[in-house]
């Protein structure tokens, strides 16, 4: 595509400069870095920031609305471009006979040791008993039993802080839907290295053989950083001052990192 542009002498002129070498350009790849901590300017280059908080371009949406959310250190992953990696996290529960109705406080089977964005989750419902594979309908049954099976279920967080997410018995179909819908916000929903899930399900309609494992899967993503573990938000606010030039406002620091 074919297109002319039209710079005014000033605009040439600065161009000039800055492909001589004379100045830095003021945003872009490679643009020096300005401010930090002190205010002083270190003169690095970092790959993709410019000049101040308002120059990290694309980069800037995912960087703010992690800070927005009190995550500095997702906020600092994405500003230095770490990748981020999957990380699933299962919630099981058996249903050991027919007489069995409720399955209290089931937590996941893996620890949750960094900030992980949880994006999606979905259930699976097996059936473990001597009906399973007898006859070739029954796979087909077992599918549509896995969306109408009567059991629900509870969610909350423990560890700190704790709070509920589903508080009462929901069934499992609708709480795969409030996760999967509409229902994605800012930067998603965010667990760190203090908290944990636990579960309780309960069968609202007696269960027809048994056992009956229900398996919840909950995926989320790490940033590929292992000295993003240790970090403290306080370093990470600093690192996003003095490496991005962000202009970080010290009451959301000591809010942040209180």
């Amino acid at each position: 595509m074919n297109q002319n542009v039209t710079l005014t002498p000033e605009q040439f002129a600065e161009l000039l400069d800055v492909a001589s070498g004379k100045r830095q350009a003021q945003a872009g790849l490679g643009a020096a870095v300005a401010g930090g901590r002190g205010g002083q300017s270190k003169g690095a280059r970092v790959l993709g920031l410019g000049f101040g908080a308002g120059s990290l371009g694309p980069m800037a949406t995912s960087v703010y609305e992690y800070l927005a959310a009190g995550y500095p250190r997702l906020a600092l992953a994405k500003a230095y471009g770490i990748p981020f990696a999957p990380y699933i996290v299962n919630v099981r529960a058996t249903f050991p006979d027919t007489s069995t109705a409720d399955i209290p406080d089931v937590g996941s089977d893996v620890k949750i040791t960094q900030d992980t964005v949880m994006d999606a989750m979905v259930y699976r419902i097996f059936n473990e008993s001597t009906t399973a594979n007898q006859n070739a309908f029954q796979a087909e049954s077992d599918w549509y039993y896995n969306w109408q099976s009567g059991i629900e279920a509870t969610l909350d967080v423990q560890g700190a802080p704790r709070y509920a997410v589903a508080p009462r018995f929901t069934p499992l179909s609708n709480l795969l839907d409030a996760f999967n819908g509409d229902s994605h916000v800012g930067a998603g929903w965010v667990l760190t290295y203090t908290q944990q899930l636990i579960m309780s399900f309960t069968a609202k309609v007696t269960v027809p053989f048994a056992p009956i494992e229900v398996v919840c899967s909950f995926r989320g993503w790490q940033p590929v950083w292992d000295e993003l573990v240790q970090m403290t938000n306080r370093e990470a606010l600093h690192r996003l001052a003095d490496d991005c030039g962000l202009d970080i406002d010290e009451a959301y620091a000591g809010r942040c990192c209180r």
